[in-house]
């Protein structure tokens, strides 16, 4: 932890101010590659009318095949976009204890399941390495903690557990995330049954504490 807080600190002092910035900001200088074929006035468009709730869609650049994108959830911090029928785009400013920030974005692919991935970055848009900054989780993330795995019962209904789709939602009104272990749709029937009494109620919540995200 050491290592990381150091790490952060040194990158903060050369690359940004500790002035506060809102969402607003770090959105419009978003690299293309998180979300293809937004241009300024696209991005204007999805910034706009905070308060409507109804969402605003804009048409992709050059790239009117891939559909539109469309904001379902923003606020001073934070902004969500509906980016294709699968996928969707959470963005979301983090504070520092050095009152700078930092910049959670994560991307969630719907197929069968959902499954999200979670990045990083300076406000400049420069990656971070996870690290410490988000705990690593996976299926035994979600088993409940005082669970018998010698058991034969645990054994078999865990034998099922060859995925790890995890849905991971940053909230637009604090700062904290909520992980949820979406692997039912990857089971029959029959194997789910077995393996539920061993899962924890979803989802399991994360608190940022200026340093990185804590399991509430």
């Amino acid at each position: 932890m050491k290592k990381i807080i150091l790490a952060i600190t040194l990158l903060f002092s050369t690359i940004i101010t500790a002035s506060a910035q809102d969402i607003s900001t770090v959105f419009l200088t978003m690299p293309e590659n998180l979300v293809f074929g937004l241009d300024a006035a696209g991005k204007d468009k999805l910034l706009s009318n905070p308060g409507d709730t109804a969402g605003v869609s804009v048409n992709r650049s050059g790239m009117e095949a891939f559909g539109e994108v469309t904001r379902v959830g923003i606020s001073h911090d934070y902004i969500s976009l509906q980016t294709s029928e699968s996928g969707m785009i959470q963005i979301k400013l983090l504070p520092l204890i050095n009152d700078s920030q930092i910049i959670c974005v994560v991307k969630t692919v719907c197929g069968k399941a959902c499954d999200s991935q979670i990045q990083f970055y300076t406000t400049k848009w420069i990656p971070i390495l996870q690290g410490d900054l988000f705990p690593k989780i996976n299926k035994d993330t979600f088993i409940i903690a005082d669970t018998d795995r010698n058991s034969q019962e645990f054994r078999n209904a865990y034998a099922a557990l060859d995925m790890n789709p995890i849905t991971i939602e940053l909230s637009a009104d604090d700062t904290s995330i909520e992980a949820s272990y979406d692997i039912e749709s990857y089971l029959t029937s029959d194997d789910y049954k077995m393996i539920e009494p061993f899962l924890i109620e979803n989802p399991k919540k994360y608190i940022w504490d200026k340093l990185s995200f804590k399991p509430e």
